[in-house]
Formats: C-alpha cells, sequence, structure tokens
C-alpha cells in the first residue's frame, strides 16, 4: 500500500506531532530529532502497554530481580569455603568463631574436608540454582516482550489505516513500515528488555556491595572506585559513540527502503535516462553507512567485555599480594576468595548491564518513529464516522454477504452541503455540494483536474471526512455501509494497486484461497474483458502478476481493478478515470458492461473523456470544488460554455 499523496486532487501537507517530526518531503521526520530522554523512552513505551500487561511485566521484573539474592548466598558460601579450607591445612583445625559457628548450624561433627565438601556443594548449587531461574525468567520475559510487540504493532497498524486518508498522507511509506515494525521492536523487546537487565543487575550490584562493605568496607570502596570509574569511563564513552551510530542505523533503514521503492516504481525512466547507477551509487552509500555502523555497535558491545577482563585480572593480582603480605592466611584467603567470588559474579554482570545500557541507548532512539506514530494517532482522533463499531468480519462471512447478493442494501447515495479542506490548502476543495443518486442510475462528475471530483469520491467512500455536511448509502454514514454490506460498495481507482501474487489472490484481494469462489472470479474477469487472455495466453487464474504488476500491461492491470470491483457483484460501484488506460476498443466493451448493469447497479464515474460518460443518466460538473451544474448530458453543455467547447470540440 502505498500512502503518498494522490496525484488527482491536492495532497494533504503534512501535520506536526508533538515534538514536531517534521522534514521536507510531506512526511513525518523521525530521523532528525534530539536525542531523548532513556527514562522518557522507558515511561513512553510502558504506557503503550495496556494496565493489565504493564502489571505483569513489573512483577516480572520483580522475580528477575529477586533472584540476586542467591548469587549473594553462593558468594557468601565461596568466601567461607575458602576460609575453611585454608584453616584447616596443616592442623585441620577452625579457628574458634568458624567452629562456634558450624556448631550453632548442627555441624560441629563434620572434619575440616567434609565441611569443606558441604560448603562447595551448597555453593555450586545455588549459582546453579540461580543461573537457570535467571535463564528460565528471561526465556519468560523475552517471550512476553515479543508478544507485546506483536500486541503492539498490530494495535498502532490497525488504528493508523482507519484513519482518513488525509492522516495517512502525512507519513511516507517508508517511515509507517518502520514505525509499525522496527521501531516497535525497538520499543518493546530492546527497551524494555533491557530496562529490565538494567533494574536486575542493579540490585545485584547493591546487595553484593552491602554485604561487601560491612565484611570489608575500606577494600570494598577502593574495589568500588575501582570499578566504577571503569564502567563510568566506558559508559561516557561508548554511549556517544552508539548515540550516533543508532541514529545512522534509525535513518538508513528507512532511507534503504525508500531508495528501493524509488528504484523499482520509476524503473522504466531511470533504464531510459539511464540513471540506474546513480540509483545505485545512492543505495551504496545508504548501505554502506548502515553497515559501517552496524559493525561500529557491534565492536563497541565487545569493548566493555576485554576492558573488564582485564581489569579483574589486574585487580585480583594486586588484592591477593597485599591480602597475603598484611593478613593470616585464613584471613587472607577469605578474604581473597569473597573478593573473588563476588567479582565472578559481578564482572559478567557488568558486561550485561554495559551492554544493556548501550543497547537502551540506542532502542530509545530507535524507538522515536513509533512513539511519534503513537503520539500522532492520540493527538488526531478519529472523525466523528469512525466512531462506529467495526464488525471482524471472517472470510466465511464475508462469502455469506457475497452469496446472499445484498438484498436490504439500497444503493442511493445522498450528498447534503459537503464542504471539505486539505490542509494548508489556498482554497477548499469543496464547497457546499449537494447531490442525490438514485439507486440503479449511472451518474458521472466531470469538469477540469482539480475540480473536487476525485475529493468528492474519496467522501463519499469515507476515505477522507468532510469539514462539513454529510453522506449516506442506504441510509447509513457510508463507513457503517462500508461495514455492514461488505462488498456492496466497490471502487476502481485511476491508478491500479495490485498485490505480489496471483490473479485470483488480486480479484480476490484478501480472501485465503480456500474461500475463494474461481466461478466469481472468471465472471468478474469476462466482464472485465480479461479472462480470454488469460485462458489463452497466460496460467489462468493462477497467473503470478509479479510485484506492482510488472508481468501485466498498463491495460491490463487496469482491466484487473476494475475485475476485482466486478469480484462482490456490487450494488454501488464507484470508478476514478478507470477506463484511461485502455485502448478504444476495450474501453468501448468495458462501457458496455457498465451499461448492462444500468438498473441493478449505480455506478459513478470521474471521466475527462467525455464521449464515455455521454450516455450517463445524470451529470454533475465541478469548477474549483463548485458543484456548477447537472443534470443530462444535453441540460450540462447547455448550461455550461466550458462544457459546450468541449463537446464542440468532440463533435458531441
Amino acid at each position: 500500500m502505498s500512502v503518498e499523496a494522490s496525484a488527482t486532487e491536492p495532497a494533504a501537507s503534512a501535520a506536526t506531532s508533538p515534538s514536531e517530526p517534521l522534514n521536507s518531503h510531506n512526511g513525518l521526520n523521525v530521523v532528525d530529532f534530539d536525542r531523548p530522554s532513556i527514562l522518557w523512552s522507558i515511561k513512553k513505551a510502558i504506557s503503550l502497554l495496556n494496565p493489565g500487561r504493564r502489571r505483569l511485566l513489573f512483577f516480572a521484573t520483580l522475580i528477575q530481580v529477586s533472584l540476586g539474592v542467591l548469587d549473594l548466598v553462593g558468594i557468601l558460601l565461596v568466601g567461607l569455603l575458602a576460609a575453611v579450607a585454608v584453616s584447616g591445612i596443616g592442623s585441620n583445625q577452625l579457628p574458634s568463631w568458624l567452629a562456634n559457628a558450624f556448631d550453632s548450624l548442627g555441624l560441629g561433627g563434620f572434619t575440616v574436608s567434609q565441611l569443606s565438601v558441604i560448603i562447595a556443594l551448597t555453593a555450586v548449587s545455588t549459582l546453579v540454582l540461580k543461573t537457570f531461574l535467571s535463564a528460565l525468567m528471561t526465556r519468560r520475559i523475552t517471550r512476553f516482550l515479543a508478544n507485546r510487540q506483536a500486541d503492539l504493532s498490530v494495535r498502532l497498524a490497525s488504528d493508523f489505516l482507519s484513519r482518513p486518508l488525509n492522516q495517512v498522507q502525512r507519513w511516507t511509506t517508508s517511515e509507517a513500515i518502520y514505525a509499525l515494525g522496527s521501531g516497535v521492536a525497538a520499543a518493546t523487546t530492546m527497551l524494555l528488555g533491557s530496562a529490565i537487565t538494567i533494574v536486575a543487575e542493579i540490585f545485584l550490584f547493591t546487595i553484593i556491595g552491602i554485604s561487601l562493605l560491612v565484611f570489608d568496607p575500606l577494600l570494598t570502596l577502593i574495589c568500588g572506585g575501582f570499578f566504577g570509574f571503569i564502567i563510568f569511563s566506558l559508559h561516557r564513552t561508548l554511549s556517544r559513540m552508539s548515540a550516533r551510530n543508532a541514529q545512522i542505523v534509525t535513518s538508513t533503514s528507512i532511507d534503504t527502503l525508500t531508495a528501493v521503492s524509488d528504484a523499482l516504481s520509476t524503473y522504466r525512466e531511470t533504464m531510459v535516462l539511464n540513471r540506474r547507477d546513480l540509483y545505485i551509487d545512492r543505495y551504496s552509500n545508504i548501505v554502506g553507512k548502515y553497515a559501517r555502523a552496524s559493525a561500529s555497535n557491534t565492536f563497541i558491545m565487545e569493548i566493555p567485555k576485554y576492558v573488564l577482563e582485564a581489569s579483574l585480572y589486574f585487580g585480583v593480582l594486586l588484592l591477593g599480594v597485599v591480602q597475603f603480605l598484611t593478613k593470616d592466611w585464613a584471613a587472607a584467603a577469605a578474604t581473597v576468595g569473597l573478593f573473588l567470588a563476588a567479582g565472578s559474579r559481578v564482572i559478567p554482570s557488568l558486561l550485561r548491564l554495559q551492554g544493556a545500557g548501550i543497547t537502551i541507548r540506542n532502542a530509545s532512539i530507535q524507538a522515536q518513529p513509533t512513539f511519534f506514530m503513537a503520539d500522532f494517532l492520540a493527538d488526531n482522533p478519529p472523525s466523528r464516522d469512525a466512531t462506529v463499531t467495526r464488525p471482524r468480519m471472517t472470510a466465511e462471512e464475508i462469502n455469506k454477504h457475497l452469496n446472499r447478493g445484498f438484498p436490504d442494501f439500497d444503493a442511493s447515495v445522498h450528498i447534503t452541503g459537503v464542504t471539505h479542506s486539505y490542509p494548508d490548502a489556498v482554497k477548499p476543495a469543496l464547497i457546499d455540494v449537494s447531490l442525490s443518486i438514485p439507486a440503479g442510475t449511472s451518474t458521472a462528475l466531470v469538469g477540469s483536474t482539480g475540480a473536487g471530483k476525485s475529493t468528492l469520491t474519496d467522501v463519499i467512500l469515507s476515505v477522507i471526512d468532510p469539514d462539513v455536511g454529510s453522506v449516506t448509502i442506504s441510509g447509513q454514514n457510508p463507513r457503517e455501509a462500508i461495514n455492514r454490506w461488505p462488498g456492496a460498495v466497490t471502487y476502481v481507482p485511476q491508478a491500479v494497486a495490485l498485490v505480489e501474487g496471483t490473479v485470483r489472490d488480486n480479484v480476490a484481494l484478501g480472501i485465503p484461497h480456500e474461500f475463494i469462489n474461481d466461478a466469481l472470479v472468471w465472471e468478474a474477469l469476462e466482464r472485465a474483458h480479461l479472462a480470454e487472455f488469460l485462458m489463452i495466453s497466460r496460467e489462468g487464474l493462477d497467473t503470478k502478476v509479479g510485484e506492482r504488476g510488472f508481468r501485466l500491461s498498463g491495460g491490463q492491470r487496469q482491466r484487473l481493478g476494475i475485475a476485482r470491483a466486478l469480484f462482490t457483484r456490487p450494488k454501488l460501484l464507484i470508478l476514478d478515470e478507470a477506463t484511461s488506460s485502455l485502448d478504444s476498443e476495450t474501453e468501448q466493451a468495458i462501457t458496455d458492461t457498465l451499461r448492462e448493469l444500468g438498473g441493478h447497479v449505480t455506478t459513478i464515474t470521474v471521466a475527462h473523456r467525455l464521449a464515455t460518460v455521454r450516455l450517463a443518466d445524470q451529470l454533475a460538473f465541478f469548477k474549483e470544488g463548485v458543484l456548477v451544474a447537472r443534470g443530462s448530458f444535453e441540460e450540462v453543455r447547455d448550461q455550461v460554455p466550458d462544457f459546450r467547447r468541449q463537446a464542440a470540440l468532440l463533435g458531441l
């Protein structure tokens, strides 16, 4: 789907979100923003979850954090093991304070060797249990966040795609794809996942630090200062580097999508103009920036590992030398064992913390497009007609509607006092338009380019909402009518958009294969005068159309769009220059087909070629957004000099 502005009417100008994320190309600038606060980003990501999921997130975080207590127990047991093992060397006797402690625990009858084994087994079991439980919780949290990523992406996409066209057009296709995909992943699995890791590791540092302070305050402060200085220096240096890279990754991810889309959509023109190499150079430049930024981020994530490992080895060596030179062997062994055990748990934790810190900084930047979209949707509430509850239709239910043939649908359209202005436009696109279209009749909307014809069709289809006035179809507002009778109203645009897949997929747009009635598909193709070509020259309904229909000619694509509209046997058919790409013979055949529908199907046709609308029951002539005249072809010709001159040139 393209969310670019229509070429037939003034494009809606870009609107501003609270953070003014605008660029110069009609979209929202999701790249050139100030680096956001990490805390703000976390709060924003949490706010996107529903209340029940927030409680589950906090509960999971609490469990993950509490597992740090097992680390503390294991570290203390390792320190105790070192003290027991060293104390029992030679004399096989424990110091009185250790002996009394074991007596109070009912372990006084065990030898030093037996106590060492018991303590070692308990320490290992505790640390292994903590590792297992932590891995289990990490897996559960990761799955939870992945599910929230999917939920949020679907929710935002549903809200975004249900908005009027002038709101959707404020986002480029690449920006919307990124905000609904990669941006949501950054806001959930990356941002919230890293936040949980940081909270858990900080709690672990806190309880270990307090315990070591009780054991040896001076040594703990020295070690804390030593590693704190290293971590602070790494964080300051690497955060700046990673933030720059994150902005490059975000911008180039969007630019890559845009570059590929531009190259494919202008393939013929760039080939004829011999400018493909310019696109390749542009793509190469973007991909090169992305690759360098990604490689740099990967290296940045590895730097703390090497620095902290080297710092641990140096610190343990220095600690051992000082302790064994200044204390008795038992006390020195206990101290070295305790701090070594603490270091063995703290260093990996520091690595996780450092990695999470870099990730959360990157994610807070990469998630901004999603935050902008969430704010945009919140600050631009749905129109009054969007409050209509939209029933979720399964393919089976849609088939039931198609098989019934919409017997209770009245294909009359009533337009009352409709005025509509595009944002920042100098003049309204429509001004106080009122028009009644009885069921079973044909109406042609005519006038010069920019007169408001396509805007009116968008209003009738509820693609955009009028500023003033109303439209009813079968006595309902258009959105409710479309929801209530899916398939009763269909539309053929001037530029038909085809999806990747087969002819069958495109005619029965969105319906799963098992629910597609091939007989209806062939009937629609017959009416669109495409069936014979597909049977003789292609693979029938299984013919692959290629991306954007590149395997078909322009006229064939347009006929396929007409077949799509006729597939549901509609009661109201709206065509916007739907035969402009057809040859005269095929256009006449399609016109005859539409004429055969007369009395059974209401048709509204936008056309510039007067020969195609001459026999319409009613013509409505527009000029600068105003309905100037309506009536039969002859009546409008007599009332409007401009129309009369056009008709005279064609001999009509």
